[in-house]
């Protein structure tokens, strides 16, 4: 622990530690998540810069619900994803990866991690790529070009 940290905050969480301990199954789900990540060493941000949840725009409508479209932005790229529910707890996802330049469509996967584990997707020849069945709930999203590292985004819940 952070020798910096203050005696109070140390007391507390020795309080919490012998009143209310982590169940083991919850770590062991943190250990096997970190594991994961091991997988993505230097990663490059994949940042959210558009979240159609966000938007001010919000118009009710009798038909379907509309797919949140989620905006990420790496160097020399921007990759889009549309999440539409399927089920009650079940989304289809699609998107494309477009490179910024104009340049040739780029080749790689993207994978979606969630609380069950990942889904991967391969990108086609347009960049673009579909996965069918992702559950709702905390989502990261990887994009994982050949030949170069990894672009990992931070979690969100969807």
């Amino acid at each position: 622990m952070n020798p910096g940290m203050p005696s109070e905050l140390r007391r507390l969480r020795d309080l919490f530690q012998s009143c209310d301990p982590v169940p083991e199954r919850a770590l062991a789900g943190a250990y096997a998540a970190m594991s994961r990540r091991a997988d993505y060493r230097d990663p490059v941000s994949l940042r959210l810069i558009g979240d159609s949840a966000e938007s001010l725009a919000k118009v009710r409508s009798l038909g379907p619900p509309e797919p949140r479209v989620l905006t990420f932005a790496m160097p020399g790229r921007v990759l889009e994803l549309d999440l539409a529910p399927v089920a009650e707890d079940r989304y289809q996802v699609s998107g494309m990866v477009l490179n910024r330049a104009g340049g040739t469509p780029p080749s790689g996967d993207v994978v979606l991690r969630h609380r069950s584990g990942e889904c991967a997707s391969a990108l086609d020849e347009h960049g673009a790529f579909r996965a069918p069945d992702v559950p709702r709930g905390p989502l990261s999203v990887v994009f994982r070009p050949l030949r170069s590292a990894p672009a990992v985004a931070d979690w969100l819940v969807c």
